[in-house]
């Protein structure tokens, strides 16, 4: 996935990456993560798995950033 398509993702769930610092970002992610975790709400199964795929797009931007 993108980059942009990952933080737009984000930002349509509420969480504006760009203004976050990285312990912040995870502590939104594990926030949605309760929310929309399948075994909680079966039916956001798809958002679900994106907001992994996103959360992994963004993880590595932090990583390669000095």
């Amino acid at each position: 996935m993108p980059l942009s398509e990952a933080l737009a993702l984000f930002r349509r769930l509420g969480v504006h990456v760009e203004s976050m610092s990285p312990s912040d970002f995870t502590l939104a992610y594990f926030a949605l993560a309760k929310r929309y975790h399948p075994d909680r709400n079966p039916a956001f199964h798809d958002l679900m798995a994106n907001i992994n795929v996103a959360r992994a797009t963004i993880l590595n931007t932090y990583r390669r950033v000095p």
